[in-house]
């Protein structure tokens, strides 16, 4: 029997981003996947490129075309190694124990980089559910800090076509739950 084209789908319990190491006409691929702990939402936007052919004072056609998929996240936990992925930087280890330090340096130089977005959701109709976004880059990220509550970190950004065969995003239903590779 096929699986299921339809779920009901609640909360995301996971999510990680990999850079973009390579996107031509032959090849699409990614470094090492790191994770954005604590997720907490993840919502996607589909923008079209939309025209109407006018004529005769009424709308006789009207065309439209995925253009890109605007994203946002929000976190609660801070990681270097993400933040140096969605939007440049670096992060360098100093000092030994008990006076260890984890630097993210972030220069007026820096740029943010083009990576795969993945999250994922276990409680579905099927083994789970994950939405990937090819070839994201964050236009915009916020750090919340403040008084007796918890750190959030809120990015966001636009997912575009790969060169080599034009995916933006794809959702995939699992008959046996996967985690992210």
């Amino acid at each position: 029997m096929p699986l299921v084209k339809e779920s009901v789908i609640l909360g995301i319990n996971d999510a990680k981003i990999s850079p973009l190491t390579a996107d031509d006409s032959t090849a699409t691929t990614y470094g090492a996947a790191v994770d954005v702990p604590g997720i907490t939402s993840l919502k996607l936007t589909p923008t079209f490129i939309e025209k109407q052919l006018k004529g005769d004072e009424t709308v006789i056609d009207t065309y439209a075309k995925l253009e890109q998929i605007d994203w946002a996240i929000e976190h609660g936990v801070v990681s270097l190694d993400a933040l140096a992925i969605m939007i440049g930087g670096t992060v360098t280890a100093s000092g030994e124990t008990p006076n260890q330090k984890q630097t993210f340096t972030l220069t007026k130089s820096d740029l943010p980089q083009y990576f795969k977005l993945e999250a994922k959701t276990d409680y579905t109709d099927v083994g789970d559910a994950h939405f990937m976004l090819h070839k994201a880059k964050c236009t915009s990220f916020d750090y919340t800090l403040q008084g007796e509550e918890y750190a959030t970190i809120s990015a966001s950004g636009k997912a575009i076509a790969t060169m080599k065969d034009g995916s933006i995003k794809d959702i995939v239903f699992n008959e046996t739950a996967e985690d992210i590779a």
